[in-house]
C-alpha cells in the first residue's frame, strides 16, 4: 500500500512542476508568458491506440503461510505473497474538436486482464505450508506428522480484470505560447475483479483449495486537467491529474472452500464444498489516475496530424474490493472441512501503474 502512495505522490509532484495534453498548440499570437487565452483550436475527430505494460497491484495479495518447526524452541512463519507481474492491456478513444469554441468532447476505454501463478514445495522434514487460518499442529513426540503438518505443496492463481471508461468534456486555455491546458469534466466508470485460488496438499492426502474472487462495478463523476509543454521542433512535455468518485455494487469474495481427505472418503464423502456467503452492497470508491510523458507531433499531407507519446501512467482505486474469510478453524483444517470460530472482514484498494505508447491521428 504505501508504494502505491509513493507512486501517486511523485507523480503528482511532478504533474504540479510540469503538465500534459498532447494536442493542438492553437493559434498562438505572441510569446507573452503571461497571456491567457482560449486558442482557436482546428475542429475535426481525432482517433487514439495506446499499449501499456502495467503492473497490478492490491493489499490482500497474501494466500499462504510456510510454517518452520525446527528448532522446536524458536520456530518462525513466513508469509507467501504474490508479487503480480508487468502485463499488456490497451486504451482506444475518439474525441471531436469543435470550431471556434476551444472546446471538445472525449471517449476512451481502458482493458487489462493479468494472470500470475506461484508454487510452494516446503522443506518435508522441518516445514509445511497452509491458509492463514490453521498454521499447524506440530509433529508428535514420537516424530508422527499430523494435521496440516500433512500439508508440503501449494499452488495459487491470481487474476485481474480491469476496465475503465471516461467521457468527458473539456476546455483549452493557453498560457503564453509554451503552456497548453485542458481542463475537462464528465463521466467515469470501472469493472475491477480479482480472483484468486490457492491449494495445498500433502504428498497424497488431504487436499484443499480455497477461492476468493471479489468484484466491482461503479460509475461517478470525474474532474481533472491535463496540460503541453511545447520543448521545441513538435516536442512536448506531457502529463494529467484527474480524480473521481465512484458509485457502484460491490461483491464481496464468497470464500468457497473444497476439501478431500481420508476422513471424508471413510465418510463416504470424495468432495466437501463449503463457503462464506455475501451479499453485495454498495459501495463509493474515490479515484484518482495520472500520467507524464513525451509527445511529439507530425504534420502529415492533407492537413493531418500524427503524434506519439510515451510516459508512464498510473490509477488508484481505494477500497473497491473485500472480502470475509474464516479467522480461527475449530476443526482441523486437513479434515477436509472449513469450520470456523469467527470470521474477519478485509477491504483493499487496486491500483495499476506502468509505462505506456499512444499513437494517435487527427483529421
Amino acid at each position: 500500500m504505501k508504494k502505491y502512495h509513493q507512486l501517486l505522490m511523485g507523480i503528482t509532484l511532478l504533474l504540479f512542476g510540469v503538465c500534459n495534453y498532447a494536442g493542438d498548440a492553437g493559434a498562438i499570437e505572441n510569446n507573452d508568458l503571461f497571456r491567457v487565452f482560449i486558442p482557436n483550436l482546428k475542429s475535426g475527430y481525432e482517433f487514439s491506440a495506446t499499449a501499456f505494460y502495467l503492473q497490478p497491484g492490491a493489499n490482500n495479495l497474501g494466500w499462504g503461510v510456510i510454517t518452520t518447526v525446527l528448532p522446536i524452541p524458536s520456530p518462525n512463519w513466513q508469509v507467501v505473497t504474490f508479487n503480480p507481474d508487468y502485463q499488456v492491456g490497451f486504451n482506444l478513444g475518439g474525441r471531436y474538436v469543435f470550431a471556434n469554441s476551444g472546446s471538445d468532447l472525449q471517449l476512451n476505454w481502458s482493458h487489462l486482464r493479468t494472470n500470475d501463478t506461484d508454487n510452494v514445495f516446503v522443506n518435508p522434514t522441518s516445514q509445511w505450508i497452509s491458509p492463514f487460518s490453521q498454521t499447524g499442529t506440530p509433529p508428535t513426540p514420537s516424530g508422527q506428522i499430523t494435521g496440516v503438518a500433512l500439508l508440503k505443496l501449494a499452488h495459487a492463481s491470481l487474476d485481474f480484470n480491469y476496465d475503465a471508461v471516461n467521457l468527458d468534456v473539456g476546455k483549452f486555455i493557453n498560457f503564453g505560447s509554451k503552456l497548453q491546458t485542458r481542463l475537462f469534466t464528465g463521466l467515469s466508470s470501472a469493472w475491477i475483479k480479482e480472483e484468486l485460488i490457492s491449494t495445498f496438499r500433502g504428498f497424497s492426502l488431504p487436499i484443499l483449495s480455497l477461492n476468493n474472487t471479489s468484484t466491482y462495478k461503479g460509475v461517478g463523476p470525474r474532474l481533472g486537467f491535463n496540460n503541453s509543454y511545447n520543448i521545441s521542433h513538435g516536442f512536448n512535455l506531457v502529463g494529467q491529474l484527474a480524480g473521481s468518485v465512484l458509485y457502484g455494487r460491490m461483491q464481496p469474495a464468497q470464500y468457497q472452500f473444497t476439501g478431500t481427505s481420508q476422513q471424508l472418503i471413510i465418510a463416504g464423502i470424495y468432495v466437501n464444498r463449503e463457503g462464506l456467503a455475501n451479499p453485495s452492497v454498495n459501495q463509493l470508491v474515490p479515484a484518482l489516475d495520472a500520467k507524464i510523458g513525451l509527445s511529439y507531433l507530425y504534420s502529415l499531407k492533407q492537413n493531418w496530424d500524427l503524434n506519439f507519446e510515451a510516459g508512464y501512467m498510473g490509477a488508484l482505486y481505494f477500497n473497491p474490493l473485500s472480502s470475509y474469510e474464516t479467522n480461527t478453524n475449530v476443526i482441523a483444517l486437513d479434515t477436509g472441512s472449513l469450520s470456523t470460530s469467527s470470521a474477519k472482514h478485509t477491504q483493499s484498494n487496486f491500483s495499476v501503474g506502468g509505462p505506456y505508447i499512444t499513437l494517435s491521428l487527427r483529421t
